[in-house]
């Protein structure tokens, strides 16, 4: 939940507009258990926080071979691809978090700049608009605002949830 709660702040304080050139450094693999695995994503977590991607990236990967139902590990393994500026990967991991959780905000948000930043305009709106329906009011209002300022083209907040 804390890593949901981070990623959601990292994407609305605008953290998802540009990928960043991440440390090229590397973490080696631990072994891990699937006991384990929420150890081993707690860290990949704290890197993804940090902005260090490129180390979350292998981390994240193991739990969701460890841990394959892991919606919210595909989602921040695709963030960090978006990160990267890795657009197909991060698509894929998202679509990945969405058929494991229909419920995973972040997953939706992905897709719509993911599928943006790759020039597929037509599906971040499809993407927005799938998203919509499950927004409290206050989400609804703050992340339409957030997608409108970040990915201009999609149109003004109103619009979007058509």
């Amino acid at each position: 939940m804390r890593l949901r709660c981070l990623l959601a702040a990292g994407i609305l304080a605008g953290a998802i507009i540009l990928p960043d050139a991440a440390d090229a450094s590397t973490v080696p693999l631990p072994a891990v258990s699937p006991d384990e695995s929420d150890s081993l994503y707690a860290v990949a977590g704290d890197l993804y926080a940090a902005r260090r991607y490129r180390e979350a990236i292998p981390l994240f990967e193991r739990v969701v071979e460890i841990d394959p139902r892991n919606g919210n590990a595909f989602a921040l393994l695709g963030g960090s691809y978006f990160q990267l500026g890795d657009y197909p990967r991060a698509i894929a991991a998202f679509e990945q978090a969405l058929r494991l959780d229909e419920g995973i905000k972040l997953a939706y948000l992905g897709l719509v700049g993911a599928n943006y930043m790759s020039q597929r305009v037509e599906q971040a709106q499809e993407w927005v608009r799938r998203l919509v329906p499950i927004l409290t009011g206050e989400e609804r209002e703050r992340y339409l605002a957030m997608i409108s300022a970040q990915f201009p083209a999609l149109g003004p907040a109103g619009t979007l949830a058509q």
